[in-house]
């Protein structure tokens, strides 16, 4: 038993993204409104930003830590060399998902094994990655999904 624990764990790092991903990513075209998105991080803590209703070409993700520092105040100096783009509703007016989602979007291929993919979410220091081919998002990896994973490999045996 405990020889097949550790032949499971061995292969953890080998598992193909696409056995494990989220086949179902929540979806916003960039020109949703604002109070659309907010509908929808409330709901899943996230949201990839595609091109356009109906597409699949991904272009950022809106995660509620993006939504933070929209309604965050920014402090009234800086000590910060360098520029400094306010992303506040105090400095400027946000109307469109493409105005406060992040981009490039961090991501990885269907065959990417866990392994790489571990890899590319400490690399960018992103808890998700969009699973894509052709920019076309075909779900996405999260750090929930890659735990559980890990924990139902080791259970099984």
């Amino acid at each position: 038993m405990r020889e097949e624990k550790i032949a499971s764990q061995k292969n953890f790092p080998k598992i193909p993204i696409e056995e494990v991903m989220n086949p179902n990513p929540p979806l916003i075209q960039k020109n949703a409104s604002i109070g659309e998105v907010a509908r929808k991080v409330c709901k899943k803590s996230h949201v990839w930003v595609v091109e356009k209703k109906g597409s699949k070409e991904i272009i950022g993700i809106i995660t509620e830590k993006d939504f933070l520092e929209v309604v965050s105040p920014l402090p009234s100096k800086s000590y910060t060399i360098g520029v400094i783009t306010p992303k506040s509703l105090q400095h400027t007016e946000f109307k469109k998902a493409e105005d406060i989602m992040t981009k490039p979007v961090a991501k990885c291929r269907p065959k990417t094994t866990m392994e790489e993919a571990l890899q590319l979410m400490a690399k960018h220091r992103v808890r998700r990655l969009a699973v894509a081919e052709n920019d076309e998002i075909m779900g996405e990896l999260s750090l929930s999904i890659v735990i559980n994973t890990y924990f139902c490999v080791q259970d099984s045996f």
